[in-house]
């Protein structure tokens, strides 16, 4: 096995998906990032969620929020319903695990509040339902997912933002997403703090 090959091979194919990736998305993450700032200048909040490796960008983009990227400034409205383990198994033990997120929403989530997911496989019903609350409560969706996640696509209405990676294999799309995340921070920071490069 040649090591160096392998690697080689690992960062082309990285480079060529986010290649990929920037001839389609900059519509979606800069609608995505607008309808954020709206909602926290406004003084509502973001709430983030998401399902297996889903749950792990979730919450990493809920620190971005409370916490910085690169620029020192005060944190922004976030809360993170994947990363509370005994709330999520108290509600699967006491009603039932299709409900770990939507009812949270349903207890926290309001009216120009925004609900941000990662999604990555479409059959995930926690954030089916999710997704659901979060209308029922009138709140905007920002789904960050794969071309697997074909039931959320369809659950997105006129005023949410589907943020879709193209692309197949766990890898290319997490490296993606991970991308997409990095740059909501940045658009969301410039737009409430005005920073220019």
């Amino acid at each position: 096995m040649d090591f160096q090959e392998v690697i080689y091979t690992q960062f082309a194919q990285s480079f060529e998906s986010q290649q990929n990736a920037f001839e389609s998305l900059p519509p979606s993450i800069e609608h995505a990032a607008k309808v954020m700032f709206n909602s926290i200048a406004s003084g509502s909040k973001i709430i983030c969620c998401g399902n297996g490796t889903g749950s792990h960008l979730a919450h990493y983009f809920n620190t971005l929020l409370l916490d910085k990227m690169d620029r020192e400034r005060p944190g922004l409205p976030s809360t993170n319903l994947s990363s509370e383990g005994a709330t999520l198994l108290s509600i699967s033990h006491n009603d039932n695990y299709h409900d770990v997120f939507s009812k949270q929403i349903t207890a926290i989530g309001n009216d120009g509040d925004v609900l941000f997911v990662v999604a990555n496989k479409g059959n995930t019903s926690p954030i089916i339902q999710a997704i659901q609350a979060a209308h029922e409560r009138k709140m905007a969706v920002v789904a960050l997912t794969s071309p697997e996640a074909k039931n959320i696509s369809a659950l997105t209405q006129t005023d949410d933002t589907e943020i879709k990676i193209n692309l197949f294999g766990t890898a290319r799309v997490h490296e993606c997403q991970t991308l997409v995340i990095h740059t909501l921070v940045d658009l969301l920071e410039r737009q409430l703090f005005g920073y220019e490069e």
